[in-house]
């Protein structure tokens, strides 16, 4: 799982700040009208982008896809982790690109990178209207660092994203058809990003993953059985970019049947390629509604889940692969 590397640049206050403007946006239930809470079906398309090992980059082949997006009616485009640059802002000429695709295509949009703030910077997943305009930032929780086959101690020379700012809370976005969360690469691998995102209120989680092999069937069936949620996954160097939920996916322009506890749909390729489905948000809500991984729950076992665990103490006689390890321990950011 080769990672993408950052540049190490230094702005807390910066990162308060614009998720403080991004408030609005993710907390409000339905901002633009009423209507959006009984709109009944929501399309949404998936892009596998390769961000490695192309002679254009990655925004310049964004175009393509916001016109197959709207040629097939999408409410929602989604890019993966990482493709819109390295240590960019919102005024970057990439960022002013993206958001003038959207405008352009009137279609909501969601696309990750890494954002500088000052000399700070943080995995990012921006949040775009169909008017072009920045609602909101997902900032990636759990920061992906290590070498293999652990990947994890977070030495030197796999330390970056630990190094940077990491995101402190789970969202949810707004949008004009229903909420929606992101998690990025990493964040999928924590059973409780998935949960908390759903128990706060999105139907549909996007989890968008900059990296090589192929998405994870069974994280997104999992989550999607367990949290009552559609799951929408894409990758930028690998395959299987798809969709998972109980029967309230159809997929659009799609010929390929249905596979056992696999994605569907799905794109079973690498390189850039894009899916498009469309959700029955109206059974998806009644599946919600009456979800017994919800009502069934016994949190009063569930405390040790918050809990500071320290598992690694029950094999002393193992010794650690690195020695920076003992230091590392239940560590996230570094900085």
């Amino acid at each position: 799982m080769r990672r993408r590397t950052f540049i190490s640049l230094g702005g807390v206050g910066l990162v308060a700040a614009a998720e403080a403007s991004d408030s609005a946006g993710s907390s409000q239930r339905y901002p633009e009208d009423t209507s959006t809470a009984i709109k009944k079906t929501a399309i949404i398309t998936l892009v596998q982008l390769q961000n490695a090992g192309k002679d254009t980059a990655p925004v310049d082949r964004m175009p393509p896809f916001f016109e197959q997006a709207a040629g097939l009616g999408a409410d929602l485009v989604v890019f993966p982790e990482y493709v819109l640059g390295d240590t960019i802002d919102t005024g970057h000429e990439n960022a002013r690109r993206f958001f003038d695709l959207a405008r352009t295509y009137h279609i909501n949009a969601i696309a990750g990178c890494v954002e500088a703030f000052g000399e700070k910077y943080a995995t990012s997943a921006w949040v775009v209207n169909r008017d072009g305009i920045l609602l909101g930032r997902y900032l990636k929780c759990h920061p992906a660092a290590g070498p293999a086959p652990h990947w994890w101690p977070p030495i030197e020379g796999h330390d970056r994203e630990a190094r940077g700012i990491l995101g402190n809370q789970f969202k949810v976005f707004h949008l004009d058809f229903g909420p929606i969360g992101i998690l990025q690469c990493y964040d999928g691998y924590f059973p409780e990003a998935w949960g908390c995102t759903s128990y706060s209120g999105a139907e549909i989680i996007l989890w968008i993953n900059g990296r090589q092999g192929m998405i994870e069937d069974s994280h997104c069936l999992c989550a999607a059985h367990c949290y009552g949620c559609v799951v929408g996954a894409n990758i930028s160097d690998g395959c299987n970019t798809g969709f998972a939920g109980s029967n309230c996916i159809t997929p659009l322009d799609y010929t390929e049947g249905r596979e056992e506890a696999r994605l569907y749909p799905r794109i079973r390729q690498r390189g850039d390629a894009a899916i498009t489905a469309s959700i029955d948000l109206g059974m998806l809500r009644t599946q919600r509604k009456h979800l017994r991984t919800m009502h069934q729950r016994r949190p009063e076992l569930y405390g040790l889940l918050t809990q500071d665990i320290k598992m690694w103490q029950d094999y002393p006689d193992i010794p650690w692969e690195y020695p920076e390890c003992a230091d590392l321990v239940n560590r996230s950011q570094l900085t």
